[in-house]
Formats: C-alpha cells, sequence, structure tokens
C-alpha cells in the first residue's frame, strides 16, 4: 500500500513537472522576439584594418570583447562620447588614441541615418 501510494505521488510529481516545463515553453514561444538578432561574431564581417583596429584589440579587449564593440552602430558623437566613458573607466587611452579609436568606430561602425519625421 505505501508502495502504491509513492508511485502515485512520483507520477503526480513528474506530470506536474512536465506540465511547467510544457506551459514555460509554450509562453517562451508566445514571447519570442520579432526582431532579427543582433550579429554575432560567427557571423559578421572581419573588422577593417587599420591603426583603429590595433588599439582597439590592444587596448579594449582587457574588459570587452572586440565582438561586442564591432556588433555596435553608432553616431560619430555617440562613439566619442562612449569611448570617453570607457576612457573615463580606466581605458589606457592617449588622447591621440582616442582620437584614431573615434575615427575608425565612426567610419566603419556608423549607425544608419533615422528617416526624416514627416
Amino acid at each position: 500500500m505505501v508502495e502504491m501510494l509513492t508511485i502515485r505521488r512520483t507520477a503526480t510529481m513528474v506530470t506536474g513537472l512536465a506540465f511547467a516545463l510544457v506551459a514555460t515553453r509554450a509562453l517562451e514561444a508566445q514571447t519570442a522576439p520579432t526582431t532579427p538578432a543582433a550579429p554575432t561574431a560567427a557571423t559578421q564581417p572581419a573588422p577593417p584594418p587599420g591603426p583603429g583596429l590595433t588599439i582597439i584589440n590592444e587596448k579594449c579587449s582587457g574588459c570587452h570583447t572586440t565582438a561586442s564593440v564591432f556588433s555596435q552602430r553608432r553616431s560619430p558623437d555617440d562613439w566619442a562620447a562612449t569611448v570617453q566613458l570607457m576612457v573615463d573607466r580606466g581605458a589606457d587611452l592617449s588622447p591621440d588614441d582616442e582620437n584614431v579609436v573615434i575615427g575608425y568606430l565612426a567610419e566603419n561602425f556608423t549607425a544608419p541615418a533615422k528617416p526624416a519625421a514627416k
């Protein structure tokens, strides 16, 4: 009799867990993002060569991946602000290095222009 109760409890628990898993998957499917995912390092083309790339590889990769840098698209002003923020947080860039990096990022990783307001 005790074995039968243990089996029933186990079956009830397994059924409950299975239901929770199915419900969670269904909810995830309903709330899946409809926008395309950001490019990954595997799908991104190699960044263009240049002095800016060299500085980024040497000075920025200590805190984050270069793929995270190159997946961003920003305006030149936003790149300048971002690089300044990184310097304020401790990035070891000389003023000349900052200008080279900002120029490289602004030239190669600029956000598309926003359409004019109607």
